[in-house]
C-alpha cells in the first residue's frame, strides 16, 4: 500500500501544473473581456499572484518527488524518514491550497458578478 501511494504521488503529481493552464485561460479571458481598466488591472494582479503561487508549488512538489524517490531507492531508509518527507510534502500542499483559496476570494473582491461571469464563462 505504501509503495502504491508513493508511486501515485510521484507520477500523478499534485495537479499544480494543470492549474497553471487554467490560470493562463483566466488571464486571457480577463484581458479579452474586462473593459474597465482599473478592474482589469486589479484582476490581473491577483491572477499573477495565483500563477506565481502555482508555479512555486509545482517546483517545490517536483523537488519533493525527487527527494522521495531517492529515499525510496535507498536501502537504509527508515519508515520514519519516509513518513517525515510525506508529512512535510502534505503540509506544503495544505499551505498551497489555502493560499490559492485566499487568492480566489481576493479575485472575487476585485470583480463584479458580471465581470466574474466573463472571466469564468460556463461554456
Amino acid at each position: 500500500m505504501l509503495i502504491a501511494t508513493l508511486t501515485a504521488l510521484l507520477f500523478l503529481g499534485s495537479g499544480a501544473n494543470m492549474m497553471i493552464d487554467g490560470i493562463d485561460q483566466m488571464k486571457d479571458n480577463t484581458k479579452d473581456s474586462i473593459v474597465e481598466e482599473s478592474a482589469r488591472k486589479a484582476a490581473l494582479d491577483v491572477i499573477e499572484k495565483l500563477e506565481d503561487t502555482a508555479k512555486d508549488y509545482a517546483k517545490a512538489n517536483s523537488d519533493d518527488g525527487k527527494e522521495l524517490l531517492k529515499l525510496i531507492q535507498r536501502y537504509e531508509t527508515t519508515t520514519d524518514e519516509l513518513q517525515n518527507k510525506l508529512d512535510a510534502s502534505f503540509q506544503r500542499r495544505i499551505q498551497y491550497q489555502q493560499e490559492m483559496l485566499a487568492l480566489r476570494f481576493e479575485l472575487k473582491d476585485k470583480l463584479s458578478h458580471e465581470q466574474w461571469e466573463k472571466v469564468f464563462p460556463k461554456n
